[in-house]
């Protein structure tokens, strides 16, 4: 795939992803890696997760897994929701039960949470690379001459782009976050704010 566009951490803004992806649908011949993190923070995980399924299922988006997706499978399979619940997963809970939590909080989200959702997030690679750059969640060490691309570590208001790498977390999910995209091979940045409104660069 020669276009690509990579984009950083989406957490709970479903406003944010939707503006973003129609901002990259004026790109023929696009192929969006997301590059992990679409939960938490954000009131709408459950609607994002749904949207990047759809994306996926056809074919224009590879779905890469982030460390609060893999809290999420921890906290189902260990039964222990407290260290998901420090990193923002009250948010997810409520989103995926419309709202209304109970006294069992663990066994209702357990019944509401989709198994077409949880089947996806078991199966999200770590990794996506091609001849001539890498991109995952967490930034890579520089042991490799690729082009390395990541989330996670909070850039500011606009990625960190160098020769090397792009850091693309720009805060989306909290309040005065933006969504960011990298395209690739031209290195242009594309981003939305916190309501999925363009943003102009430079």
């Amino acid at each position: 795939m020669s276009k690509l566009a990579f984009v950083g951490d989406v957490h709970g803004n479903v406003n944010a992803l939707r503006g973003l992806c129609e901002l990259l649908t004026r790109h023929s011949g696009l192929h969006t890696i997301f590059l992990g993190d679409y939960i938490n923070k954000g009131p709408d995980s459950a609607a994002v997760v749904a949207d990047l399924l759809d994306l996926s299922r056809s074919g224009r988006a590879t779905l890469l897994s982030g460390n609060h997706e893999s809290a999420l499978l921890e906290a189902l399979e260990t039964e222990d929701l407290a260290p998901f619940l420090k990193m923002g997963g009250a948010m997810t809970i409520r989103s995926y039960m419309n709202g209304r939590v109970g006294a069992d909080v663990l066994k209702e989200f357990r019944a509401k949470f989709p198994r077409e959702h949880l089947n996806a997030l078991r199966s999200m690679p770590q990794t996506y690379e091609t001849d001539d750059l890498i991109a995952q969640h967490v930034p890579l060490a520089a042991t490799t001459t690729k082009f390395r691309i990541s989330g996670h570590v909070p850039a500011g208001k606009l990625p960190r782009v160098d020769h090397h790498s792009a850091l693309l977390d720009t805060g989306c999910g909290n309040e005065s976050g933006r969504l960011s995209a990298l395209l690739w091979p031209s290195r242009k940045i594309v981003q939305v704010d916190g309501s999925g409104h363009a943003l102009k660069i430079g």
